[in-house]
């Protein structure tokens, strides 16, 4: 159980706090207030914090807090190897902690303008990297200095190991000097080399592992806070819709429901003692809806909108040379898709007339603090964020909606109020992958290579959602377009256009945003090409590829690790690039009546360094075969600007008896940084129905792969 009092556990310790500059941040006193440890806690008054990050007990454990989300990702361990090697202490000695919502935890956003503490876009690694690095060192530093004091030596004298610093044949621990560490002063400090690294680039066992396994981990639904009430919602299912009216008698006349109101102009809350009796009652209640801009709006009408929006014509985002007349010609279709993550939507929130804290599973630490203080009528410095495990998130959680619900009903309770939604309203009320059409034209030239290569796009743009100004800029339109713009391949003549086009249904980050839908259209499109030009696809691959050596070294890897198809199976290949790491994929499959088997994936990943390499295995495994669920089974239908599919009877996810064996290749080139958790994703749709296409000879151009085989 994860006890509220706890917020008073830091601010008792009698360690020295110090101001510590992190880059694009001003300089700070670190924050006290955390909520969730994983691993041993540290004994109340014997800490010192070092600097905004880094804590040190008198007996060496080092507590380290995590400015980033945990949601299976591996970061809990990844961003405390990098603060590890740094600092040179023992690894046996770390633990991770959760960062509570402050300026002290933002990055700089690779694909955002400014600074955020926020989880997505696989950035977390990337976007700490030289943070945490100058972290560490910087503390590391000042142990050394603490040290060199107490001796009277120089420090340059003086060398750390596994949590000492040695001193000839003398050593002090961390623990023993923290203390007087955290009132030194030093400026810039060395770091590492990478032949200098004895923790980045291992694979020691994951920080959150064993609480993970044996149930002491903390997750949004595990939240228990003293005289808490129990919030069950129900959202108008009509996106563009609103609430007419609704009758709540029945539900207020059951036993547990405390109430029952209207919040915003879209949702009803129940609230009880319990989830069950706040579940009960809202099922009981009798509501009318207005569909609003929903009205009408189905699958046929979504349809005809993107399609006259592609058909009028888009706006050329990307040109390379001059395109000529093409002579190939194929569109392609994705559906909307549902992030489904394991652990619902849920939300803790307490606010109090000097103070409003949430408890959440939540990517937007950042967001959800500002928008709490907003709507609990505070200031931003009184309000707290509480971030657990994520049991998944996949973007979902990096959205806000759940955490202000939350707010918004303790505010009117004026007392502590979990929400926790159904699967059924998660997929009523979702932020989905957008639906795209894409029509690809081309040019084949004598030798069998493209010369002209014309993408057409049309879709939402997920800026709508975030920074509705840019939806229409070429930021907006790059979440869309990625990947098919300065594409590997060397094509002479290329240009994209995109037609923006708008809809009442909300859209927003999907694992792997972009590269799931463009992965898809290139790679198949591209067999297309091979096909009409007489050439074997991995061939043609290599041919493109010949100029850019990274991007074919990363093919040939998986390729090779694949080996001969074998007996019975049909193979296809894809490669995309995104989040700064590239993946290639080859997938092997097996046909049987009209249904899909895929057999065995080989995949391969250059994200510059693997710090943790069995984690990035797991993360490409992991990325990959929820791709590979989707296009097999994913899609969401609507009915008047409703969701059709609100439950795992009805949207299918791959079982594990369907899943294929993975092989995973790490090919280390020592380049800039990239992400891992969602760079796995991208090429499987390609790799997968270009083996389907070698299998029975039919073109998948519309997804999910479902039965289009049958019959």
């Amino acid at each position: 159980m994860m006890n509220p009092s706890r917020r008073g556990f830091l601010g008792g310790l009698s360690g020295l706090v110090v101001a510590f500059h992190l880059p694009g941040c001003r300089p700070l006193t670190p924050p006290v207030d955390t909520t969730i440890t994983l691993g041993s806690a540290i004994a109340e008054g014997q800490a010192a914090d070092i600097n905004a990050w880094i804590r040190v007990a008198p007996n060496g454990v080092v507590t380290l807090q995590m400015g980033a989300s945990e949601m299976g990702q591996g970061v809990y361990t990844a961003l405390p190897m990098i603060l590890a090697e740094e600092l040179d202490c023992d690894w046996a000695q770390v633990r991770a902690e959760s960062a509570p919502a402050h300026d002290a935890y933002r990055r700089e956003l690779a694909d955002l303008p400014g600074h955020a503490q926020l989880t997505g876009g696989s950035e977390s690694v990337r976007g700490y990297w030289s943070i945490l690095r100058e972290a560490g060192a910087q503390a590391r530093a000042m142990l050394i200095a603490a040290a060199a004091a107490r001796w009277g030596v120089d420090p340059s004298t003086l060398r750390t190991e596994a949590g000492f610093v040695l001193n000839g044949e003398e050593r002090l621990s961390y623990g023993e000097l923290a203390h007087d560490a955290a009132q030194q002063k030093v400026g810039a400090a060395p770091l590492k080399s990478p032949e200098q690294f004895r923790i980045i680039g291992t694979s020691p066992e994951r920080l959150d592992l064993r609480d993970k396994s044996t149930g002491r981990a903390t997750f949004g639904v595990d939240v228990q806070v003293e005289g808490a009430l129990v919030g069950a919602v129900k959202h108008c299912p009509h996106h563009g819709g609103a609430l007419v009216s609704f009758d709540a008698t029945d539900a207020l006349a059951l036993d547990g429901v405390v109430d029952a109101f209207q919040v915003d102009d879209d949702k009803v809350v129940v609230v009880a003692d319990t989830f069950w009796q706040a579940k009960r009652g809202a099922d009981a209640l009798k509501l009318e809806w207005d569909p609003g801009e929903g009205a009408g709006l189905d699958d046929a009408e979504i349809g005809r909108r993107l399609q006259e929006a592609l058909d009028g014509g888009g706006k050329t985002l990307f040109k390379l040379g001059k395109l000529g007349e093409t002579t190939l010609s194929t569109t392609y279709e994705v559906p909307y898709l549902e992030h489904a993550p394991l652990e619902p939507l849920n939300a803790t929130a307490w606010v109090q007339p000097d103070r409003v804290d949430v408890w959440a599973p939540t990517q937007a630490q950042g967001v959800t603090r500002r928008n709490a203080a907003k709507i609990a009528g505070l200031k931003q410095e009184q309000a707290f964020v509480h971030t657990t495990l994520l049991g998944g998130g996949f973007g979902r959680k990096g959205f806000w909606d759940f955490t202000d619900l939350a707010v918004k009903v303790s505010k009117h309770l004026g007392a502590p109020v979990k929400v926790l939604w159904t699967r059924e309203e998660c997929f009523t009320r979702g932020y989905y992958r957008p639906r795209v059409l894409c029509r690809q034209s081309a040019a084949i030239g004598p030798d069998g290579l493209p010369t002209d290569w014309h993408i057409e796009m049309a879709g939402q743009s997920i800026m709508t959602m975030f920074v509705p100004a840019l939806a229409k800029t070429k930021l907006g339109a790059e979440v869309v377009i990625g990947g098919m713009s300065h594409m590997p391949y060397a094509v002479p003549n290329q240009r994209v256009d995109y037609a923006y086009i708008e809809l009442p249904i909300p859209i927003g980050w999907w694992r792997s945003v972009q590269g799931s839908t463009n992965g898809f259209f290139r790679e198949c499109f591209l067999d297309e090409i091979a096909a009409a030009g007489g050439q074997d696809p991995i061939e043609l691959r290599r041919r493109l590829l010949a100029d850019n050596p990274r991007y074919l070294r990363v093919f040939e890897a998986a390729v090779e690790a694949a080996g001969d198809v074998s007996a019975g199976l049909s193979r296809g290949v894809a490669l995309f690039e995104s989040f700064g790491s590239i993946s290639a994929q080859v997938c092997d499959i097996e046909v049987i009546e009209g249904r899909v088997l895929p057999r065995r994936v080989t995949a391969s990943i250059d994200c510059g360094r693997a710090i943790h390499p069995d984690n990035t295995r797991a993360q490409v495994m992991g990325a990959l075969t929820m791709g590979l669920s989707a296009a097999l089974y994913g899609g969401l239908s609507f009915k008047d600007g409703a969701a059709q599919q609100l439950n795992f009877h009805s949207y299918t996810l791959m079982g594990m008896a369907q899943a294929p064996e993975v092989e995973v290749v790490i090919v280390d080139s020592g380049e800039e940084l990239g992400g891992v958790g969602e760079p796995g994703l991208p090429p499987i749709a390609g790799a997968l129905c270009n083996a389907i296409f070698a299998a029975t000879g039919k073109r998948i151009t519309t997804l999910p792969v479902g039965n289009q085989l049958v019959g």
